[in-house]
Order: C-alpha cells, then sequence, then structure tokens
C-alpha cells in the first residue's frame, strides 16, 4: 500500500466521470480497487473518503461519479490518497466477449474496464438501463434485463449492484441459491454459468474502516451458510461463481 499526494485536476458534471485526479502511476487504482482521499482543507470530513476509478489517463485517473457524499473538492485541491486497496476485477486476458453489467444505476465503476477491454480486442456489451451519455460506439448497450441472455453469449461478466440488491443479482445468476431456475434462466452448455473466475461482481457499500478495523459494516454474504466477507479488503470485487 502507498501513500501520497495527488490533486484534483477537473471536476466534471457528466454522470461518468466525477474529477481528474493526478497521482504516482503506481497509485492509480485498478478496475474496482479504490483509494483513500482526504483534505485537511475540509475538517467536516473526519474520515478519509474512498474514490473508484472510471478509466485512467497519462497523469492519473479519473474519477467516478458521483464524488463521495461530503467531498467539496475543487480544481487544484491537495488530496492525502492511500492505495490502491481492495480487490479488482480480473479481466482474463483471452476474454472476447465481455458483458458489463448494472442493473441498478449506471455503472460507472465497472465501466472502467471498457478501455481494457477494447485493448485486446474483445466485443463489449453493457447491461444497463440507466447508462452514462457520451459512451463510445464501440459499446453495444442493451437493457438490463438482457443480462440472463448475455451470459450465453460472454466469456467474461463483470457486474456492479449496491449490497442491497446483491441477493437478487445472485439469485438470479447462482441456481445453487434457491430450488429450481428462475423463469428464463439460461440453461445452455455455452453460458459462463458455473464456470470458475468467469463472473464478477462489484458490491456498492460503505467501507469506512479501509479493513483496517475489521469493523463489519461492508460485510456481505455470497453464498447460503458459508462466512461473510468484508468488502472493503476480500472485496470490493467478488467472484460470482
Amino acid at each position: 500500500m502507498i501513500t501520497a499526494k495527488g490533486f484534483i485536476d477537473q471536476i466534471y458534471l457528466d454522470e461518468r466521470r466525477a474529477a481528474r485526479l493526478s497521482c504516482p502511476p503506481d497509485l492509480r487504482p485498478g478496475p474496482g480497487q479504490y483509494l483513500l482521499a482526504s483534505t485537511r482543507s475540509n475538517p467536516a470530513v473526519p474520515l478519509a473518503l474512498p474514490v473508484y476509478t472510471t478509466g485512467n489517463y497519462p497523469g492519473g485517473f479519473y474519477v467516478a461519479a458521483p464524488l463521495p457524499n461530503g467531498a467539496n473538492w475543487l480544481p487544484g485541491t491537495a488530496l492525502d490518497l492511500r492505495g490502491p486497496l481492495g480487490r479488482g476485477f480480473n479481466l482474463p486476458a483471452q476474454a472476447r466477449k465481455v458483458a458489463l453489467a448494472a442493473p441498478v444505476g449506471n455503472g460507472t465503476r465497472v465501466l472502467a474496464l471498457l478501455e481494457p477491454a477494447l485493448a485486446q480486442n474483445a466485443s463489449v456489451v453493457m447491461c444497463c438501463d440507466q447508462p452514462p451519455a457520451d459512451l463510445p460506439a464501440a459499446l453495444e448497450i442493451l437493457p438490463a434485463a438482457a443480462l440472463l441472455e448475455i451470459t450465453i453469449w460472454a466469456d467474461y461478466l463483470a457486474c456492479q449492484v449496491p449490497r442491497e440488491h446483491l441477493p437478487g443479482l445472485l439469485n438470479l445468476l447462482t441456481p445453487e441459491r434457491s430450488n429450481m431456475y428462475p423463469a428464463g434462466r439460461p440453461s445452455s452448455t455455452n453460458s459462463i454459468a458455473p464456470r470458475s473466475n468467469s463472473a464478477q461482481v462489484l458490491v456498492e457499500t460503505p467501507v469506512p474502516c479501509a479493513g483496517l478495523a475489521d469493523c463489519g459494516v461492508c460485510a456481505v454474504s455470497l453464498r447460503p451458510g458459508r462466512d461473510f466477507k468484508l468488502a472493503c479488503k476480500d472485496g470490493p470485487v467478488f467472484d460470482i461463481y
């Protein structure tokens, strides 16, 4: 883990990028990972705030929208940064059919995989009902209801959901969580289910201690009867299968 200074270069008002943050190259979080950022200019916010990437640029990275609650950063604001923290996405180098999914919200954090996937000549589809505007034409957009259909096509799936919606996503994609397949669940042997390392989910949840105190605020369960995992250090990205 690295500690260094960073700076807010620019603030954005679009739906995908909240800010452009300059920082040392080895401090840039990978897709799905996060940094803790704090500034001494805002004593009303005593804890460092987590920031996620939605893509890199040569001097740093773009902060995924929205800015963390309580952040009143302006261009030129100096930040104390710590990270990268957590477990991020693991895009297989051989993946050529990549599906990004945000059943709830606009998926700004999962979009950090877009440029790496395109760089390895993968076709990329996003299942989302509220995608950000101005996405590249190379990204095909489908409604969230197409997620099951896309699991037949994709060889890698990356999802992003708030913690309260995680059980619904897992019930949809993992048969062991229910007594029968949900209606419409793909049964094709070409489906990514249940291949290991083929599907991952980023769980959106507060991470106030960032793994330092094991406070349990970010605890999640991915399997019935299994131990809880902590999104701050075991995640926030977890394998679905």
